[in-house]
């Protein structure tokens, strides 16, 4: 055995998986009221097929500063025989004298940490009524916090789970409840024993929730929220409910687990945890805190339909490793939206996941803090590293290119062939595009090599010219690496040759090094404009040439097809981001089109790239230009819009971009209800945004309305967000402040947190803001440590991507230059880094 290392690395993962087969778990838990430790007994049984010295069983704790400490384990008995307890960075030593080859037990107590942060069980005071809720949240090695396990996603394992807990208390587990008992005020529930299942996908939460059921399906609830719940709750379980339908149907396989709960948890750090046959909901992805638009219904059937696909693609098949995190996460986006296809018109589905999807996966490919799809991970206390666009966002963009080049029926074949020979066990990327490879009869390893090991993202554009007769008479495609690193993807796309007033043509390109002739183009009718992914059936950054850019700006708002107009906006906004269009270009032509717009996920996309333009890349002065101008149409579009879906928008963009008093007046008239917007009541969520805006901008009633709204809305959400709204008070003191209770252990739940960085950040704050930028920096390492997966990409997005000087990018350029930071730190660091740059960039020319 080497030695012992803190976390779980891939060398013990490795050697463990070979000797170890056929794990059981029995648990045995005590939850009480407000207890700060959880009780347990474990039972763990399994086979070895060689004896090991030591074998090295997970359990750890975590102190007040999120290092880790031994667990607290007591009465070790190993095959019968009481041993001695040796623990060292977070595992429990068993020596060979007890073990043996074929079947072991091994069976001790332990408990706990319980908290409202940084655990991972987690508790939640409802404050509307007093009551206490639980819950874990294991991923991606947090399992090993709550109990004595083998905590490596290719040790699955079957669970038999028993709580004892008060009497007027519910457990949702992975299991269906087997029998309940009561004694006094306790009851203990036993539930079945699970299917094979990775120890980061066992779940349980306790607490008063209420059920409600529809069918086969049942969704749990805490109390205060019940009423709420029973009005979104029939939407959510029918998408539920098609989404299994047609997920089996597709995948060839029944739903794999003998239930399927959903669970809502307020304060949830992620949309949704797809524990196997227990999704748990953070409680605001289900239940709207803001007037809902057609967006915000579509955001959240894409979340509902992505937790179930995991239930196939995740926990049926699991990663044997969290270097292959894609293969669940970016097979769960793919297939949501894949899934809606089916529920919905196609042609606008795809459109909604290239609006959704691809700018983040091509945000972060643009930059030098990119990585490829698969990432090498050494030890699983790393493992958050993987999270991000690239799995969340590039890999499913990836998948829908795969199926695009070795079409629908044959992917379907090779998802199924993949599933089937996987089946509750693990399997690697390799496995996949094995499978894909077999359906398809094409070696697809040259493929999956360039687009899954090679990091970055080609730069595609399309040279072309006609001659007299206004045919074309020359047209190639060619691309770049924009990372100078020399790299070239195969690519497969429809190229649009677009024509003013009637239907364009396409024409099909294949390019697999740095250039390549279409000639299929060739004398073609000379178009007014051409664009190189049409459907977005490939992935790159295609560029448009000059012509084909000043052709596009006259005739977009004309075009009728809202897939093509979405993805033509894109590539102006790409023109922009390429210092080939001017922000104040692009912010006149939004500013034109707008107001005939009547797709509102269009319309969201559009503002929101104006909006950026506006704070990002305008100088002061052409944003003060044009702040009247941008403020005054959304003002007259919340009232006169047609639909109340692009009325939200509207009201959601002046929130966004007020800087005037005019606008500012606005926005106290529509919290007052002096103003109304026609058909759209403002819920409680919209009125602390613009308590937040008012504070930002400073305005004088600010602290009058902040404590008065504060004094009504006594709700946990009020508190949150009145805690939100504060960060944004643009003096000295309250930065240090607020900034103070980030890094220390003051109980502040890092949902607030994570939720108050934009304001504390807020973009026309930069300059007093900037000197928090070095301390951000320098808290990386810890934040890294302590925080949940995904909080240190917000923290730096919000310390980083809010700042727009020279000033600040040499402070990041000093802090890469000064520190050692790990691999992944120093990565995510470049994403931003780069970002700021460009916008620098912008703002000089």
């Amino acid at each position: 055995m080497d030695q012992v290392d803190e976390g779980v690395s891939r060398n013990l993962a490795r050697q463990r998986a070979r000797i170890i087969a056929n794990t059981r778990y029995r648990l045995d838990l005590e939850l009480r009221r407000h207890a700060s430790r959880m009780p347990g007994h474990a039972v763990i049984e399994f086979d070895l097929s060689s004896v090991p010295d030591p074998l090295l069983l997970d359990f750890r704790d975590l102190d007040s500063q999120g290092k880790t400490n031994d667990g607290s384990a007591r009465n070790l008995h190993v095959n019968g025989q009481s041993e001695d307890l040796h623990q060292a960075k977070g595992h429990i030593l068993i020596s060979t004298k007890h073990l043996r080859l074929g079947a072991n037990r091994v069976e001790l107590d332990f408990d706990s940490s319980i908290a409202e942060a940084n655990r991972a069980i987690t508790r939640f005071i409802d404050s509307q009524d007093g009551n206490e809720y639980l819950y874990t949240l294991f991923v991606p090695m947090d399992a090993s916090l709550a109990f004595p396990c083998f905590d490596q996603p290719d040790l699955k394992a079957r669970f038999t789970l028993s709580v004892t807990k008060p009497n007027d208390w519910t457990v949702v587990s992975n299991a269906q409840p087997l029998q309940n008992s009561s004694v006094g005020l306790a009851s203990a529930v036993t539930f079945e024993e699970t299917r094979p299942i990775s120890t980061y996908l066992f779940a349980f939460a306790a607490g008063p929730f209420e059920p409600l059921e529809s069918s086969s399906l049942r969704l749990f609830v805490r109390r205060s929220m019940l009423a709420r719940a029973k009005e979104e709750w029939p939407a959510v379980a029918e998408t539920t409910r098609k989404g299994i339908a047609l997920m089996t149907n597709f995948f060839a396989q029944p739903f794999p687990f003998p239930k399927y709960d959903q669970v809502l948890i307020p304060g949830f750090p992620y949309g949704g945890m797809e524990h196997a046959g227990a999704t748990f909901f953070n409680e605001d992805t289900i239940l709207f805190r803001t007037v809902p638009t057609v967006n915000d219904y579509n955001r959240r059937n894409e979340t509902v339909l992505h937790e179930l696909a995991h239930q196939w693609f995740g926990d049926l098949v699991t990663m044997r490793w969290f270097d292959d995190l894609w293969l669940k996460e970016g097979f769960a986006q793919y297939m949501a939206y894949h899934t809606l296809a089916e529920m919905e018109p196609p042609g606008m589905v795809w459109k909604r996941f290239y609006q959704s999807i691809k700018p983040l996966a091509y945000g972060i490919d643009s930059t030098h803090g990119t990585t490829p799809i698969y990432q090498q991970i050494l030890n699983l206390k790393d493992a958050k590293s993987a999270y991000g666009p690239i799995v969340y966002q590039k890999a499913p963009s990836l998948l829908r290119v795969l199926a695009f080049h070795i079409g629908e029926e044959k992917f379907r074949e090779g998802v199924q062939l993949f599933l089937r020979e996987h089946a509750y066990a693990n399997a690697e990327w390799s496995d996949l595009i094995g499978a894909f490879s077999r359906a398809s009869g094409i070696d697809l390893k040259p493929w999956a090599s360039a687009w899954v090991e090679q990091r970055g993202m080609p730069q595609v554009e399309i040279d072309w010219g006609c001659d007299s007769n206004q045919r074309i008479s020359s047209f190639q495609i060619r691309q770049r690496d924009p990372l100078g690193e020399g790299h070239v993807w195969p690519l497969r796309t429809q190229v649009l040759l677009g024509h003013k007033g009637a239907q364009p043509e396409l024409v099909a390109a294949s390019l697999d090094g740095a250039l390549a002739p279409v000639s299929g183009a060739v004398g073609k009718s000379c178009p007014d404009y051409v664009f190189g992914n049409n459907e977005d059936q490939s992935y790159g950054q295609f560029l448009l040439d000059p012509s084909s850019q000043t052709a596009i700006v006259s005739e977009l708002p004309h075009i009728s097809d809202p897939f093509l107009r979405a993805l033509l906006w894109g590539a102006m906004w790409d023109s922009v981001r390429e210092l080939r269009m001017a922000p104040m270009e692009y912010a006149d032509l939004a500013l034109r089109a707008l107001p005939s717009e009547q797709d509102a996920e269009l319309a969201v996309s559009v503002l929101g790239r104006l909006r950026a333009a506006f704070t990002d890349y305008m100088s002061d002065a052409q944003r003060a230009g044009i702040a009247e101008r941008f403020e005054n149409l959304l003002i007259r579009e919340i009232a006169e819009a047609p639909t109340p879906d692009l009325r939200i928008t509207d009201f959601r963009g002046l929130v966004a971009v007020a800087t005037t008093a005019h606008a500012r007046d606005v926005l106290k008239d529509l919290f007052t209800g002096r103003l109304t917007i026609p058909g759209v009541p403002l819920k409680q969520r919209d009125r602390w945004n613009i308590v937040g805006v008012l504070v930002a901008n400073g305005d004088a009633s600010a602290h009058e309305l902040l404590a008065a709204e504060s004094k009504r809305d006594t709700s946990d959400d009020g508190q949150k967000y009145a805690y939100v709204s504060g960060a944004g008070f643009a003096n000295a003191e309250n930065k240090k402040k607020y900034f103070a209770e980030y890094l220390a252990d003051s109980g502040v739940k890092e949902d607030w947190v994570t939720a108050s960085l934009p304001l504390f950040n807020y973009w026309s704050q930069a300059s007093l803001t900037s000197t928090w930028l070095q301390p951000a920096l320098d808290a990386l390492p810890r934040l890294k440590r302590e925080r949940k997966i995904f909080f240190v990409n917000n923290w730096l997005a919000s310390f980083v991507g809010n700042q727009y000087s020279p000033a600040a990018l040499k402070t990041v350029d000093e802090f890469l230059k000064q520190n050692s930071a790990d691999p992944d730190l120093r990565l995510k660091i470049l994403e931003v880094r780069d970002e700021l740059e460009r916008t620098v960039r912008i703002r000089a020319q």
